[in-house]
């Protein structure tokens, strides 16, 4: 899905049709669940809706707050469940939490990720970085993986526990970016895995459709080769009669032959080789 999805809550009293024509003015949706209680005939307040090129959902983002009939709804950007982990697809904050961030220069770190939103705050000891919007985070999610000083660091977002709060001990954002990790490992071991199939159906169907062209082409050949090897016969024909024409232009014979050779149509019939033994015969009779 990529980039091209948003997640939109507070929908309870929104129709579906009333969602599409909102969302329609900021692209060309491919895409619009919004699922209901089929006995109450009651709407979820949540949807998704996939627009067909990732510009759509950026703009979208950027108007923020978006409100319908008169109620402001809830807006994120769509996780992929191929790279991303239940708790970073549900979860909504605006800190990133960066794995063994003092294994990097503070300054690499802080000048790669400045890029990619407002920085409001950098714990370089403890990991983490909180931006001004929580769609920085999602957008970095969404651009995984990142790579400072040519070695990738594992990035996700901050999980809230019970026993933490906003300053989080430096031991708990270890264990949660370990945790993460390995999370993270997993998923993407599971998304290169169904790349691989992609990649290899794909290839299976070029081949394929690489043994038809070519199968296509013999057959072509073959017509060619036989359309061209008629032609010779007839011009062969054609010579060897005016070749006897020529010896005996007042044979009435010949030239009557040679007239219903002439018109006779055999493009859709087996070519045969014209007996001209006989007419030979009598030429050279003529002759002597």
């Amino acid at each position: 899905m990529g980039d091209r999805q948003l997640f939109i809550g507070n929908l309870c009293n929104v129709p579906i049709e009333t969602l599409r024509t909102y969302c329609e003015k900021y692209g060309k949706i491919t895409d619009l669940s919004l699922n209901r209680d089929k006995d109450n005939n009651i709407y979820h307040c949540f949807a998704f809706v996939t627009f067909q090129i990732p510009n759509c959902t950026t703009e979208f983002m950027s108007k923020r707050p978006h409100f319908i009939n008169g109620e402001e709804i809830f807006v994120k950007r769509a996780l992929p469940r191929l790279t991303a982990s239940i708790p970073e697809r549900l979860v909504v904050t605006n800190r990133l939490v960066l794995s063994n961030s003092t294994k990097y220069d503070k300054e690499t770190l802080r000048r790669y990720f400045k890029k990619l939103g407002y920085i409001k705050k950098f714990n370089y000891e403890k990991g983490f970085i909180d931006y001004k919007d929580y769609d920085d985070v999602d957008r970095i999610l969404l651009a995984r993986p990142h790579y400072v000083q040519g070695k990738e660091i594992f990035v996700t977002k901050f999980i809230p526990t019970e026993e933490s709060d906003t300053d989080t001990s430096n031991e708990q954002s270890d264990r949660l970016t370990f945790i993460n990790e390995d999370e993270n490992l997993k998923i993407k071991y599971k998304y290169l895995e169904k790349q691989f199939e992609e990649y290899k159906q794909a290839k299976e169907k070029e081949i394929n459709n690489l043994r038809k062209e070519l199968q296509h082409t013999k057959e072509e050949l073959c017509d060619i080769t036989q359309i061209k090897l008629d032609k010779l016969i007839k011009n062969q024909q054609l010579f060897h009669q005016q070749l006897l024409f020529h010896l005996n232009p007042n044979s009435d014979l010949i030239h009557t032959q040679m007239c219903e050779d002439f018109l006779r149509s055999t493009s859709n019939k087996k070519r045969k080789t014209t007996p001209t033994t006989s007419l030979i015969e009598n030429e050279y009779e003529y002759l002597t």
